[in-house]
């Protein structure tokens, strides 16, 4: 299969997903996680909201460097499918794209109105991954896809 038709998988999987969670590191170099809800782009960009008080969009400033996983919650070993990621996340500053990442997280999650001063109180960020890793295991035990990007 080449790195096409698995990026078609992987953007396919991201779709069917609510959840990351995303790793950071402190200010004292411990490491932190964070689940959060998030939209994707067909450049595997992902996309959240986030309080810029909370502990992981603190850690972003000082360092953006991040990875992530997402998957399913599964009892069987053969269904363990998911992703693993590495990259930079940073808030987004643009309007526009923040209007369309909007878009995309409001038509994804059927948040109540109650939520709208949330929505606007909190900042987006963007996570550009430069490496993914796609397990798959109904594949096979342990079969795994790695990607730079």
């Amino acid at each position: 299969m080449s790195d096409l038709d698995n990026l078609q998988i992987v953007c396919a999987f991201l779709e069917t997903q609510s959840t990351l969670a995303l790793a950071t590191t402190s200010s004292d170099g411990q490491p932190q996680v964070a689940p959060i809800f998030y939209v994707s782009d067909d450049r595997l960009n992902l996309y959240w909201l986030s309080s810029p008080k909370s502990r992981h969009s603190v850690n972003l400033v000082r360092n953006p460097k991040v990875a992530a996983t997402m998957y399913p919650s599964v009892w069987q070993w053969n269904d363990i499918v998911g992703l693993q990621l590495e990259g930079e996340a940073r808030p987004v500053g643009d309007e526009r794209i923040r209007e369309q990442i909007l878009i995309l997280y409001l038509r994804k999650f059927q948040l109540p109105p109650d939520f709208d001063s949330v929505i606007q109180a909190s900042t987006l960020y963007a996570l550009t991954p430069n490496w993914l890793r796609w397990l798959d295991n109904s594949v096979a035990f342990n079969h795994k896809v790695e990607i730079d990007l």
